[in-house]
């Protein structure tokens, strides 16, 4: 009589040991030179804009590179940003398709309680998810914002179960010198890339610089 509850442990336990020996590869991987960029044209791209200065960074960088490589590109934007959008449609593309401009819930406010944070940083992971799997993008660039998070955050989700096949790269802004942001120690983790732009931060283990970006 117990056989039926003793199989369905036996699965309950492979299954779990199975995503815990998942959820380690993927960490032991981050970072790794195997993990190149997919083999492709055009890399489906997603940008996270944040406000003022992040923003600016980020439309800097991506002037830098050739349009056609990062193709399609959209950018992640909060709902509450009113600015961002309009700075990006100033973006040129000479050769590349017209951005698309993806809105999710923003995660923290000036002032808001850390309660509360926790709570619209949930909210903005759900929306994440269903946007990244949608989108299914093979890069990822963020350069700091808060709103990054749950992008990071999603992708993995769906690097986990083997849906996505995309690379993280974090650019920590140039206005960090000595230390990271709150988001880069997190990203720091997280990304396959991380890019600093003063060498004072090579302390990171992880941390690559190769000049100011922005």
């Amino acid at each position: 009589t117990d056989t039926p509850a003793m199989a369905v442990a036996l699965v309950l336990v492979a299954l779990i040991v199975g995503a815990i020996l998942r959820l380690v590869w993927l960490l032991l991987s981050v970072g790794k030179k195997s993990q190149k960029l997919p083999a492709c044209a055009s890399l489906r791209t997603v940008a996270v804009l944040g406000s003022g200065g992040h923003t600016s960074e980020m439309l800097t960088l991506l002037s830098r590179v050739e349009p056609r490589k990062y193709d399609p590109l959209y950018f992640i934007i909060a709902d509450t940003d009113t600015h961002s959008q309009t700075k990006a449609e100033r973006l040129k593309r000479d050769g590349g398709s017209k951005p698309n401009f993806v809105r999710i819930p923003r995660s923290r406010e000036v002032h808001m309680s850390w309660m509360l944070t926790v709570f619209m940083t949930l909210k903005a992971l759900l929306s994440c998810i269903v946007k990244i799997l949608r989108i299914r993008p093979h890069l990822i660039l963020c350069n700091g914002p808060g709103t990054c998070i749950p992008v990071i955050l999603a992708t993995w989700v769906w690097k986990f179960f083997g849906v996505v096949d995309c690379r993280i790269i974090f650019v920590e802004s140039f206005c960090r010198v000595e230390s990271l942001s709150l988001s880069g120690k997190i990203a720091y983790h997280l990304s396959d890339t991380f890019i600093v732009q003063w060498p004072e931060l090579l302390r990171y283990k992880r941390a690559k610089y190769i000049g100011k970006l922005c």
